[in-house]
C-alpha cells in the first residue's frame, strides 16, 4: 500500500548490469505460482494496481493499460509476470520493460504490486526478481531503471536489498531528481543503517 500519510517526491533507482547477473532465483510460498500475462488478463493487472492505491478505480487503471500496453500486446506474453494464489488468481504482479530513450532502450522495472492480504510473504520479492530474470533471459543485460516514490518506502527498502541505488538525474528524462529531498522523508520510516546505504550508494 502507498503510504500517503508522507509528503510525496519522485525517485529514480538504477540497478547496475553487474548486480543483475548477480541476483538469485524467486522462490515462492507453497501453493503459490508464476504466470505470465495471456489476453484477458487486463482486469486482474487492473484489480491489483487499484488494490495498492496506484489508481483510484479500476476503470481508470484499465485506461491505463489499454493506452501503454496493449498496442504491445505479443510482447507483454514474455514480459509481464503475475503471483498467483493457490486458487489461481493473480494478486501480484510486475513487468519488465523497455522504453525508447535517445536511439537505445532502457531496461525498466515497471508497475510492481502486491495485493493487500498477501503483503509480508516475500511475495515482493518473489516478483521483483521474476521480472528482472526477463531481462536475462531475452538477453536485455544492461543497467535496469525503474521509478517509484517516497509513498513506497517499503519498496525502496525492497529494491535498495537488490542492489538498486537511488539517481540524481531521471534516466527517462535527463531532468533533475528531488533526491535529497526524497532521503529526507524517507528518514522518517527508514533505519538510519538503511538511510546511510541509500545516501552512500546515490549517483
Amino acid at each position: 500500500m502507498l503510504d500517503k500519510s508522507i509528503p510525496y517526491k519522485s525517485i529514480c533507482m538504477r540497478l547496475p548490469a553487474q548486480a543483475l547477473q548477480r541476483l538469485p532465483s524467486p522462490t515462492l510460498p507453497e501453493g503459490y505460482s508464476f504466470e505470465f500475462y495471456r489476453p484477458g488478463r487486463m482486469a486482474d493487472w487492473a484489480r491489483i494496481e487499484t488494490s495498492v492505491l496506484e489508481f483510484p478505480s479500476e476503470q481508470k487503471a484499465q485506461e491505463t493499460f489499454a493506452r501503454d500496453f496493449l498496442p504491445y500486446e505479443p510482447l507483454l506474453e514474455t514480459r509481464m509476470c503475475f503471483v498467483c494464489n493457490p486458487n489461481g488468481l493473480p494478486i501480484a504482479g510486475a513487468t519488465a520493460w523497455s522504453i525508447p530513450r535517445q536511439e537505445k532502450q532502457l531496461n525498466c522495472l515497471h508497475w510492481v504490486a502486491v495485493q493487500p492480504g498477501h503483503q509480508g510473504l516475500g511475495l515482493g520479492r518473489a516478483i521483483v526478481l521474476q521480472a528482472l530474470s526477463r531481462f536475462r533471459a531475452l538477453g536485455e543485460e544492461g543497467d535496469v531503471f525503474l521509478h517509484t516514490q517516497t509513498w513506497s518506502h517499503v519498496a525502496v527498502r525492497l529494491y535498495h536489498s537488490l542492489g538498486f541505488v537511488m539517481q540524481d538525474k531521471d534516466a527517462f528524462s535527463d531532468k533533475d531528481m528531488p533526491l535529497q529531498e526524497a532521503l529526507e522523508i524517507l528518514s522518517w520510516r527508514l533505519s538510519p543503517q538503511e538511510l546511510q546505504s541509500l545516501r552512500e550508494t546515490a549517483e
